[in-house]
C-alpha cells in the first residue's frame, strides 16, 4: 500500500484539489472555526496533511503552534512547494505518536477510513494519550448513511473501513472518549446556487430517510456525504 501512497497525488487525488483549493480551505473555516481554541499558541496535529488546505487554513486564522504529518512523500513535497513548512513525513501515525509530545488539539480529516481496521483502536487508543486534558480530538469521515455511502467507501483504492455516525462514536467511546458528538460537514451558504443546492438536499435527505424507516430501520440523524466527530478528554 506504501506504492500507492508514495504516488498518492500524482495518481488522480491532486488533479481535483487543485481546482478547489480556496473551496476547500473555506469548508474549513465553516464547519470547524467554533471547536478551535482561543489560545493561538495552542499546539495543533494534523494527522494526514495531504495538500495542506487545512493547515493553511490554520496559518491564516492566525495559529502559530502546529503540524501536520504525512506517509506520502508526494504531499510533503507538494505542501513545501507551497510554503506550507509545518510538515513531517512519518513512516506510521503509531511510530510518530509514540515520542511526539502532547497536543491541545488532534485532527484526521479523511484519514480513519485510511486504516485497517485491526490497527483503528490501537491508533484512537493513543491519540487519546497524546491529548492534554481538556483536549479535543476531530476526525472528519465520509458517511456510509449517505445515498452515495458505498461510492465513499470504494471510490480510493487505500480506503480499508467506512463509517456511519453510530459506528465513528462507538469506537470513539471503547478508545476512552465520554464526551463527544457527531455533526454534519456542511458546505458554506454563501451563495445563491449553494442555498438553493442545500434546499434541494434537505428534500433528498428527507425522502432518503424515509426508505430506511420503509425498510423497518432506525433511520440515522445523519445522511449527509461528509460527517466528523468532536471528541474531548
Amino acid at each position: 500500500m506504501q506504492e500507492v501512497y508514495n504516488k498518492f497525488l500524482s495518481a488522480g487525488f491532486a488533479a481535483f484539489n487543485e481546482s478547489n483549493a480556496r473551496y476547500l480551505i473555506s469548508q474549513y473555516g465553516y464547519n470547524y472555526k467554533k471547536f478551535l481554541p482561543s489560545n493561538k499558541s495552542a499546539r495543533i496535529l494534523e494527522i494526514g496533511a495531504g495538500m495542506g488546505r487545512f493547515l493553511q487554513y490554520l496559518g491564516e486564522a492566525g495559529y502559530e503552534n502546529f503540524l501536520g504529518v504525512d506517509i506520502s512523500p508526494e504531499s510533503i513535497q507538494y505542501c513545501e512547494e507551497k510554503g506550507i513548512k509545518k510538515v513531517q513525513l512519518i513512516k506510521s501515525i503509531d511510530d510518530f505518536l509514540i515520542g511526539s509530545g502532547n497536543f491541545d488539539l488532534i485532527f484526521m480529516n479523511d484519514v480513519i477510513e485510511h486504516l485497517p481496521q485491526d490497527e483503528t483502536l490501537e491508533t484512537l487508543h493513543r491519540l487519546y494519550e497524546r491529548l492534554n486534558s481538556g483536549g479535543r480530538l476531530i476526525i472528519k469521515t465520509g458517511n456510509l448513511s449517505s445515498l452515495i455511502g458505498p461510492r465513499i467507501r470504494f471510490g480510493d483504492f487505500t480506503h480499508y473501513q467506512g463509517f456511519t455516525e453510530y459506528s465513528l462514536a462507538q469506537v470513539i467511546q471503547i478508545a476512552g472518549f465520554s464526551v463527544f458528538q457527531v455533526y454534519p460537514f456542511k458546505v458554506p451558504r454563501n451563495r445563491i446556487r449553494r442555498i438553493i443546492r442545500a434546499g434541494l438536499q434537505k428534500i433528498v435527505h428527507g425522502l432518503w430517510k424515509l426508505v430506511y424507516f420503509l425498510e423497518f430501520t432506525y433511520p440515522p440523524k445523519i445522511v449527509d456525504e461528509i460527517i466528523f466527530i468532536v471528541a474531548q478528554k
